[in-house]
């Protein structure tokens, strides 16, 4: 959900995925190149028109934030990491293919990730090379209004030197940036943005991290039943606010309810699915609560599409002012 005023670049179609350099950090809506993680663009028989594209792609063998974890997540690839490539390459097809704006802003109503590998994959590993990734995008349904284009719903196939990784799909939808100050002022009732609300961070060994600037929750209160947190929010963080934002990022959402959902059930896990859904603006400038509770109708069943063959099933609700503004479940399995 971010705005750039520049011209549009140069035509990046290619033949084939290609993995020589990244496309202009524009593309993806990031300031900084170091994280722009997709490398190349094309459209699958574009003579006639298709809906299907192949993004070329590139996962660090280390990264500050997306690296920093303990526990069977580390030294592996973070499924968030793969989310957020998948994130900026439904992005980039959005711009290149359907000649959306670069000044528009991004709403993500809906994002979804499933594991094709298993985690103990060696897909899973970095090796002695950068990953070089290769994702199939296809195209749901379409969101129009007044016979103007306005949202997509994609998949994304994600495979990563010829192996299945992970399969991602999301709802994304896009405005002016007339429409975007209307619909931020409604959603603040015309409230002035006041200062960051700041919030004590829980210890980065509780929620799986190694680095106390990559902590996101404050673990305040936890029984079996539940485990409760406040957002912690900081704006000079390079990588869950690579430019200034009006709103707390979905991005930092998700690490929040992996947060959470660790120091409910313990940190000896990793996340094999995501199912997220967003339903409000979480804003800087107000507390926001995370709630975990392990979804007992869906654990150790694998019946649920969001969790297949997870262990444990964890539901986390984000609140801010009495209200849901996002929920998140996440499939998780135990050990290495």
């Amino acid at each position: 959900m971010t705005t750039h005023m520049t011209p549009t670049p140069d035509r990046l179609d290619v033949a084939h995925t290609c993995h020589s350099q990244t496309i202009p950090r524009e593309l993806v809506h990031r300031c900084s190149i170091s994280e722009v993680f997709v490398t190349s663009l094309w459209r699958a028989q574009p003579d006639l028109g298709g809906d299907e594209f192949r993004v070329g792609a590139q996962l660090p063998r280390m990264h500050a934030y997306f690296g920093d974890h303990r526990g069977p997540q580390a030294g592996r690839h973070d499924p968030l990491l793969v989310m957020e490539t998948a994130r900026q390459a439904a992005i980039a097809v959005t711009h290149q293919f359907f000649d959306v704006p670069l000044d528009s802003a991004f709403l993500v109503r809906t994002f979804n990730g499933v594991a094709d590998a298993p985690l103990a994959d060696g897909a899973w590993r970095p090796g002695s090379r950068p990953a070089d990734v290769d994702i199939a995008v296809g195209i749901g349904a379409r969101h129009v209004v007044a016979d103007r284009l306005i949202g997509l719903d994609m998949v994304l196939a994600i495979s990563a030197d010829g192996a299945p990784l992970m399969t991602v799909d999301g709802s994304f939808s896009w405005t002016t940036r007339a429409q975007w100050s209307a619909l931020r002022a409604q959603a603040r009732g015309g409230a002035e943005r006041g200062r960051v609300h700041v919030a004590e961070p829980a210890h980065p060994h509780v929620v799986g991290r190694s680095d106390p600037r990559n902590v996101v929750v404050g673990v305040r209160a936890r029984d079996g039943h539940e485990t409760r947190g406040e957002l912690v929010v900081d704006t000079a963080h390079p990588g869950l606010f690579d430019h200034e934002l009006d709103h707390v990022p979905g991005t930092l959402l998700l690490e929040a309810a992996r947060q959470i959902a660790f120091a409910h059930v313990g940190t000896d896990v990793r996340i094999a699915a995501v199912r997220s859904s967003f339903g409000r603006f979480v804003e800087l400038d107000r507390p926001a609560r995370c709630i975990a509770r392990t979804d007992h109708a869906c654990t150790d069943h694998g019946h649920d599409p969001a969790d297949p063959g997870a262990a444990i099933s964890v539901l986390v609700t984000i609140e801010q002012g009495g209200t849901a503004c996002a929920e998140v479940r996440l499939g998780v399995v135990i050990g290495t």
